[in-house]
């Protein structure tokens, strides 16, 4: 797998060397694919990867990149990589063995331009952990378009796909100019996939190319996660009003309802009447979505998907009335 267009730069943007990065970088050079390299990019400089043995080391790169965002991460290191195909993959995961081997393969279509699978929850994760990987991989938690991210789905095309696990040809972000959003914390790989998209080439999701990605625990690490995920939706949100950013206005304008019906009830036996009537039916939905083998967690589950629809859609609502930019600085 000599050729010069399969050959892949793996980028790995990172704050600090820690065990996950480690164990990154183990599984990055254990990769049944023989033509890659690897560029980890932390804040500093160190020496804490010596020590790692790998069987079949892989050129391995590190770029001090200063504290910067994720994105302006990718962007350094896209300048400097030498492959045809930029493989993103976030330090907090590692992938399957055959993640390129697999992957690179969709490429030989010229119309694609993207391609990602799932990032699935390790099974050396707690069980708060696991339970944020089951929300997120829930369909009625997460919706259709985000959900297959957690899960093996069938392969289809989609608008958009997380840089944890995304493949990019370089041909295409030279041709158009393709750049991360640096002011972005989160969602420019949204916004990333959405430019790809204008300028004609697909974004493809495939079962087959599979890292695996520890979680944030449930709750407060989750909700924390999903509220920044709304708020930097609605950032892009107000610079580009589409039908494909619709879509994201659906569990804010839920939240809105809900905080409106309760309001209204006061005043209509009716509304009051409707309103229970929706609230048990939602509930209803929500607990068959939760159930599981064991009570402790369906009951997590059913208590995550109600939070977890609040929080992207109050901070959804949060990023769209503030006017303060600076908060996309908050991780």
């Amino acid at each position: 797998m000599k050729n010069k267009k399969d050959f892949v730069s793996i980028i790995v943007p990172c704050r600090d060397i820690d065990k996950y990065t480690k164990e990154c970088i183990r599984h990055c050079n254990k990769l049944n694919y023989g033509n890659y390299e690897i560029l980890l990019l932390p804040d500093k400089k160190n020496g804490k990867l010596q020590g790692i043995k790998t069987e079949k080391p892989r050129e391995l790169r590190i770029i001090a990149t200063g504290s910067i965002k994720p994105g302006e991460k990718r962007n350094m290191a896209m300048k400097k990589a030498r492959g045809e195909i930029y493989a993103f993959i976030d330090s907090d995961a590692y992938p399957e063995k055959n993640w390129l081997k697999n992957a690179v393969r969709y490429f030989s279509n010229i119309r694609i331009g993207i391609v990602g699978g799932p990032n699935l929850t390790p099974k050396a994760d707690n069980f708060r952990q696991k339970i944020s990987g089951m929300l997120l991989a829930n369909w009625l938690c997460a919706g259709p378009r985000a959900s297959i991210r957690y899960r093996a789905a069938k392969k289809q095309f989609t608008p958009e796909l997380p840089t944890c696990n995304l493949l990019v040809r370089k041909d295409a972000v030279k041709n158009f100019n393709l750049k991360f959003k640096p002011e972005l914390l989160t969602e420019e790989d949204s916004k990333f996939c959405f430019d790809m998209a204008k300028n004609g080439k697909k974004v493809l999701y495939v079962p087959d190319a599979v890292v695996y990605h520890h979680r944030r625990e449930a709750f407060l690490p989750h909700l924390r996660q999903i509220w920044i995920y709304g708020r930097d939706v609605a950032f892009l949100f107000k610079k580009e009003i589409s039908p494909v950013m619709l879509y994201y206005t659906l569990l804010p304008l839920f939240v809105l309802g809900v905080i409106a019906g309760a309001i209204l009830s006061f005043f209509s036996i009716f509304i009051k009447t409707m309103y229970l009537a929706s609230i048990l039916l939602y509930l209803a939905i929500t607990l068959a979505s939760s159930i599981k083998k064991d009570i402790k967690t369906t009951f997590m589950l059913f208590l995550g998907i109600i939070a977890t629809h609040f929080a992207y859609g109050l901070g959804f609502l949060y990023g769209l009335l503030s006017k303060n930019r600076a908060g996309l600085n908050v991780r």
